[in-house]
């Protein structure tokens, strides 16, 4: 992945989360630049799920992959989202602002923060990501109260 200038400037979102494209993909950053609405969008929903997970948002970054099949990642504690998947599942469906959206986002949340304590996908890491995810469940029902 390479740091992508934004509009501001930086290689940040306008709410300060860092954005990337991929490094072999030219069309990661075409993309990037010709959605940003979605792009903008992601941020959003990725800024909120930070406050239920009360994580900074130096702790996150948006990507896009044109091709893999990775939907987010834990870098070195850092997590990932690819807006690709944002964009197919929720944007284009004009399903970015629903409940249904952020319950996805807040499970991903979840999977990639239990890789803090547990690296691989076993019984161990399962345990976490339910762990965060009950112990996150009452925040997200006050923020999914507020979205519909």
């Amino acid at each position: 992945l390479k740091p992508l200038m934004g509009t501001n400037h930086k290689a940040t979102m306008h709410n300060g989360i860092r954005i990337f494209s991929a490094r072999k993909q030219p069309s990661a950053e075409e993309f990037i630049r010709d959605h940003s609405d979605a792009v903008e969008s992601f941020a959003v929903v990725l800024e909120r799920l930070c406050g239920v997970y009360d994580l900074a948002l130096s702790s996150i970054a948006i990507f896009h992959d044109p091709t893999g099949g990775t939907i987010a990642f834990n870098a070195n504690k850092a997590l990932h989202f690819n807006v690709r998947f944002f964009y197919a599942l929720h944007y284009v469906k004009n399903m970015h602002q629903s409940r249904a959206c952020y319950a996805y986002w807040f499970v991903t949340f979840a999977h990639e923060l239990a890789h803090h304590m547990a690296p691989g996908h076993n019984k161990e890491h399962g345990f976490y990501t339910e762990s965060y995810v009950s112990l996150y469940l009452p925040k997200i029902l006050v923020l999914l109260a507020q979205i519909e």
